[in-house]
């Protein structure tokens, strides 16, 4: 086990990066099964439900991995007051059958069209931010790596409420949307905080994510007796 004074000298991204990988006596990975992906996960975060079926979600919350202040490195806020008022990631994962035409030209909004009746999310609710935006002092990269591309995000937020990112991709005949939230924080500096964490442990949520292959159909059913089958 590395010593904490080591641990506040690793770099952000680098010590999330030992975390998922289960260095040492760090953690352990999980693996999440449902009917169209799985999930591989690290311990410490909490599964409060899983997907059943198609449109079902599957909720995870990632809380602080330990009492560590994470104040050097990529994304580092410079002030390591922020790290002990970190907030909860709140994740859900989506899954149905992959679209096609119109509704395969913008994921992200096809996801958001999908969910607006889900209550614990309240998306309808929510306002678009907009792409252009200079947020936290700086660009946030656009896009993520998922299902073997770069996918755009859905960008929302309400003030009171919560800053939401929301993203689609399709792989083998399914379509995944991934939401993920933390609260909207009046003060500057931990809104940034809490949402650079949300940006990186979406990604990481990304990479767990494993579309099962399509399930075959129904075999065809045998030619009639004295016919001769097609082909």
């Amino acid at each position: 086990m590395k010593s904490p004074r080591f641990l506040e000298l690793v770099p952000p991204l680098l010590l999330a990066t030992i975390a998922m990988a289960s260095v040492g006596c760090a953690t352990e990975n999980k693996l999440l099964q449902t009917p169209r992906y799985s999930l591989s996960y690290p311990e410490f975060w909490k599964v409060e439900s899983a997907a059943q079926k198609d449109g079902d979600a599957t909720h995870v919350v990632i809380g602080k991995y330990s009492d560590t202040n994470m104040n050097s490195g990529e994304g580092a806020q410079g002030n390591s007051i922020f790290e002990t008022s970190q907030a909860d990631v709140d994740v859900h994962i989506y899954a149905w059958p992959a679209v096609s035409g119109d509704d395969a030209k913008n994921l992200p909004m096809k996801v958001r069209s999908m969910l607006l009746g889900d209550s614990t999310l309240s998306l309808d609710k929510q306002g678009r931010m907009p792409d252009d935006r200079d947020e936290c002092g700086r660009q946030f990269k656009p896009k993520f790596n998922f299902l073997g591309g770069q996918v755009d995000t859905l960008d929302m937020a309400s003030r009171p409420g919560r800053r939401f990112i929301l993203v689609g991709g399709q792989s083998g005949g399914t379509l995944m949307g991934v939401v993920t939230s933390v609260p909207y924080e009046q003060d500057g500096g931990l809104y940034c905080h809490n949402l650079n964490n949300m940006r990186i442990q979406l990604q990481y949520v990304l990479d767990g994510l494993t579309v099962k292959p399509a399930p075959a159909g129904p075999p065809a059913p045998p030619a009639a007796e004295g016919t001769k089958p097609p082909g």
